[in-house]
């Protein structure tokens, strides 16, 4: 290690914008009250944080900076008065959790569990779980999970004033753009949120301001439509006893007014099983819908050609009503002609800007985020040696290494005026590392906050962790007492869309985070049974299911399994001599297309894809391919409005499409 404190005329880290400076004032602030034995008197407070304000201006920003710490999860408390003015102090209590009450392994577990999600476009609280987990796993010398970096912008500030407002119950004046149809002025009340096809969708009523009631019944608004928010704090409201999210989350052919009903029976059944494994009859069986003699049957349609293709890739046959079914067999018929072409006509064109004619705020909102951030680093700071590395910062905040490195330059720098209070840190010259180098009481971990909490339960319960498993109680004491209210608050949050959670997450978990071998029992899509020796690597949660990702032993190579289909799971023994880097796991191939229908992108479930925009209005799409049918199935689903120039992918969609139309 180099330097304790750095030279500012001469870093690279010294350029601040009013963001970082805000940030650099709240770390400050909190490190000062949390180091300070005494309450401090308003006046020190002035001099030492905010020197050259006049009282009155001093008086607003640190009001404003108090609000803001409460976000951090940071409770600054009048504690009482002497004869100068007000004594302030943190209240230890509301802020620092009890650490102790959460094992090293318990965190661990919540890490593995919990990041999947944080991952998911889809899940409504990914931003604010990033953040409850960097508070909950204090360790930032070694990686076990990771975020996916959104090239630094995984902060989305509409999708947390829109969370914001749900919590604290306050509508919140929007503009909206319906789809088709052009932008509207709305005042809304949330009532809750759910994801689903990388897509998050808010649950809300229309609220008259004049009456102060609620004036429509609860609607469906998607997230990527929201083009101004703002919450309207002098109001609230209260949300029905007999809401819960479950009853608004749709299937993709379900997003819109109703205009027909439908039945489905099972793609070439054979057996009780089978029947039991197409994925359109877990999804629809989930939603309450009616079997009678093999057929789901009443099932609402609002938009017929996607139902059509949702049909074809959930391996179920639509028996009714007669246009449903042409439309089913049409989409077949067409990908039985599919061939390959090239993409370059497509291609030449060029690709789409990034931003759109109403650009989505991203990004940081103010020194808010820069603060929770470096909030959750100083908690981590709470024992001599105690070491940050900006690499892991990155990976678990999923920001830039750049942007790691600015945070740890902004803890070396947050101090007061007279340098009174300072976090004992050594760094190296690039701000990779920074180390602790004796105890400060300054560095306790902090609580989760409210939205946080929130966030966590969701997470959990979808991991299969129940209510009234000892971790809850365990978060309850220690991180937050807002976990205590976990089965209230989840129906307001997000919905399971499985019947239940596998309960082998939990040991899956526990073997990436001790890198150790697990065997199970697995049942295939077409039900061939087997057993596996895997040594896992990752976990992720994809259209309300859990995948695990791993080197299997036996077959000498990367594979992905539905973790609610593995059976008799445990850790294996006698295979500590598996290697610490498996084999490289890179798919088999990547296969390119273009979707020329924008809708099959939100209806079907396009597993570790990625999408670019083409002027053209069509999508270049980018999908690995391990092997198996699941991709040609898809794609045969997509009919005519795809081109693939991958010769033998399209002879897969070709064999897939006659097999159906003849089952």
């Amino acid at each position: 290690m180099a330097r304790q404190s750095k030279n500012t005329a001469e870093d690279e880290f010294d350029e601040r914008n009013s963001d970082d400076i805000q940030a650099l004032r709240l770390s400050s602030l909190m490190i000062g009250l949390a180091a300070s034995r005494v309450p401090m008197p308003t006046a020190t407070i002035r001099s030492l944080y905010y020197p050259g304000l006049d009282e009155q201006a001093f008086f607003k920003k640190f009001q404003r900076d108090r609000k803001m710490l409460s976000t951090c999860g940071v409770a600054v408390v009048e504690s009482g008065r002497n004869a100068s003015g007000e004594l302030w102090a943190i209240d230890a209590q509301a802020t620092f959790a009890q650490a102790q009450e959460l094992t090293r392994q318990d965190a661990a577990f919540i890490d593995v569990a919990g990041m999947p999600l944080a991952n998911d476009p889809a899940f409504p609280y990914r931003d604010e779980l990033t953040l409850a987990l960097a508070k909950i796993n204090r360790r930032y010398n070694a990686v076990v999970t990771r975020r996916d970096a959104a090239g630094g912008k995984a902060w989305d500030s509409t999708l947390a004033d829109l969370l914001d407002a749900l919590q604290a119950r306050h509508p919140i004046d929007v503009r909206y753009q319906p789809k088709d149809a052009a932008e509207k002025d709305y005042c809304l009340a949330l009532y809750g949120s759910f994801g689903f096809r990388e897509q998050t969708y808010f649950v809300a009523c229309e609220y008259d301001r004049g009456s102060r009631t609620i004036a429509t019944a609860p609607r469906t608004y998607r997230l990527d439509r929201f083009r101004k928010v703002r919450a309207v704090a002098s109001r609230t409201y209260t949300i029905p006893e007999d809401f819960c999210i479950s009853d608004f989350v749709r299937l993709p052919f379900q997003m819109g007014e109703a205009t027909l009903r439908a039945s489905f029976s099972p793609l070439g059944v054979a057996g009780q099983d089978a029947y039991l494994r197409a994925p359109g009859v877990t999804e629809l069986a989930a939603r309450g819908y009616a079997t009678e003699g093999g057929t789901i049957q009443d099932v609402p349609v609002a938009n017929e050609q996607v139902a059509a293709a949702w049909s074809i890739d959930a391996g179920v046959v639509p028996t009714g009503p007669e246009s449903l079914v042409q439309a089913y067999c049409g989409i077949l018929l067409a990908a039985i002609d599919c061939q390959p072409q090239s993409l370059d006509p497509w291609l030449a064109a060029g690709k789409a800007h990034a931003s759109n004619a109403h650009p989505r705020r991203r990004g940081r909102k103010g020194g808010v985020l820069e603060a929770r951030q470096l909030s959750a680093l100083i908690g981590s700071l709470d024992e001599e040696g105690a070491t940050i590395s900006a690499n892991v910062v990155a990976q678990r905040l999923g920001c830039t290494i750049a942007h790691a490195k600015h945070l740890l330059s902004l803890l070396i720098d947050a101090s007061d005026e007279e340098s009174l209070n300072r976090l004992p840190l050594a760094t190296d010259d690039d701000m990779s590392e920074a180390v602790l180098l004796f105890n400060t009481i300054a560095g306790r971990p902090i609580r989760l906050t409210l939205t946080e909490s929130v966030a966590l339960i969701a997470a959990l319960l979808l991991a299969g962790v129940e209510p009234q498993d000892p971790l809850f109680q365990k978060l309850s004491q220690s991180l937050s007492a807002a976990i205590g209210d976990a089965p209230t608050v989840a129906s307001l949050v997000v919905a399971r869309q499985e019947p239940s959670s596998p309960k082998a997450l939990p040991t899956c978990a526990d073997a990436i985070t001790n890198r150790r071998v697990i065997s199970f029992g697995y049942t295939s899509t077409t039900g061939q049974r087997s057993r596996r020796l895997v040594k896992p690597s990752s976990i992720s949660h994809r259209d309300g299911q859990w995948y695990l990702e791993g080197y299997d032993l036996s077959r000498s190579a990367m594979r992905n399994f539905r973790i609610d289909r593995m059976k008799d799971v445990a850790i294996a023994k006698d295979h500590a001599n598996v290697p610490e880097v498996a084999p490289d796991g890179a798919p088999q191939r990547t296969i390119n297309f273009v979707l020329l229908d924008q809708a099959l992108a939100d209806a079907l479930p396009w597993n570790q894809t990625s999408f670019t925009p083409l002027t053209s209005g069509a999508t270049l799409v980018s999908c690995p391919y391990f092997g198996g049918t699941w991709l040609p199935r898809r794609l045969a689903a997509c009919g005519g409005a795809i081109a693939i120039d991958d010769a033998d992918m399209c002879k897969l969609v070709r064999q897939y499409a006659k097999s159906a139309l003849q089952a």
